[in-house]
């Protein structure tokens, strides 16, 4: 089964936060070691290195290596953040494409637009676009991830919250422990260790995140996103996400032969495009009536094919 956009651009960023995580834990040991063996009196003071960043914070080796317990806390706290995020921008992301896609899902929606909204918009900008972005801001504003979620299960028809339901119900407790680092200066709220009293017993009390944790909330990130975009990519979106790379790579980077579209979307993952389906994409665009205008931005075409 093929992927959406959407869970991959979850998949590069979220390895990207991971690959940060070990970068500088990885460095933490090897400047402790390198330090424990130089016997500089400053940070600043090693050859070359009177200048930022060693300058800005001229302390000494003892108290740099001093440090590293509270940089590896704050890292692991940082990085669930990145995490939790991460894992919101998909469901967002996924949601905006699966109603851009199939505007017909809100045929029953009683959700009001005012006229001045409409007149800023109307004539200048994609109007799809623009009503898939305006919807998923209503249906996500204010709710929780498992909400979130539900609504997918819903649109997608799939199940997920039924499936995963232990999965999702212990993500809603990993993303309450991201709302304490956010939003109470890295310590326990009420709400959490009401939620979860066995893991966080003493509201105000500190996190003490292990790198264990971390893994299990990577762990849940993946399992639960790609269980919804496999019955998003079923119901909702098929082939429509395939064909917007193809034509990406045909606009941004000048790839026009068909088969040389498809070979690039097998790097990518496992392809239900055929070159007849690449073909007929091409020559719509050509003749400007594709009805697909969802455009990727350079960076994120380069993040998804290289």
């Amino acid at each position: 089964m093929s992927k959406s956009i959407a869970f991959l651009k979850f998949k590069v960023l979220l390895e990207r936060e991971i690959r940060s995580f070990w970068h500088i834990l990885a460095s933490l040991e090897y400047a402790e070691r390198w330090l424990q063996s130089h016997g500089a009196l400053r940070l600043a003071s090693s050859p070359g290195d009177n200048r930022y960043p060693f300058r800005a914070i001229n302390i000494t080796p003892d108290e740099f290596v001093s440090e590293q317990n509270a940089v590896r806390s704050h890292l692991l706290e940082n990085t669930l953040v990145s995490f939790v995020t991460t894992f919101e921008c998909f469901l967002a992301e996924l949601l905006e494409r699966v109603l851009y896609l199939n505007p017909s899902l809100l045929a029953d929606s009683d959700v009001p637009f005012q006229a001045r909204q409409l007149c800023l918009v109307v004539g200048t900008t994609d109007m799809r676009r623009w009503l898939a972005a305006q919807m998923t801001d209503k249906y996500l504003r204010n709710k929780t991830h498992k909400e979130m979620i539900s609504r997918l299960d819903t649109l997608c028809k799939a199940g997920v919250s039924g499936a995963l339901s232990s999965e999702i119900d212990e993500w809603t407790k990993w993303s309450l422990v991201r709302n304490s680092i956010v939003h109470t200066s890295r310590q326990v709220t009420e709400e959490l260790s009401k939620a979860w009293p066995q893991r966080f017993p003493t509201a105000r009390g500190g996190l003490d995140l292990t790198n264990e944790e971390l893994a299990r909330v990577h762990h849940l990130a993946i399992k639960i996103a790609q269980a919804i975009d496999v019955r998003a990519v079923q119901t909702r979106i098929g082939k429509h996400d395939e064909l917007l790379l193809a034509r990406e790579l045909f606009v941004q980077n000048g790839m026009a032969e068909p088969s040389a579209l498809v070979a690039a979307l097998s790097h990518v993952g496992r392809v239900q495009v055929s070159k007849k389906d690449v073909e007929r994409m091409l020559a719509a665009h050509k003749k400007g009536n594709l009805s697909d205008s969802w455009q990727l931005s350079v960076r994120d075409l380069k993040d998804l094919v290289g």
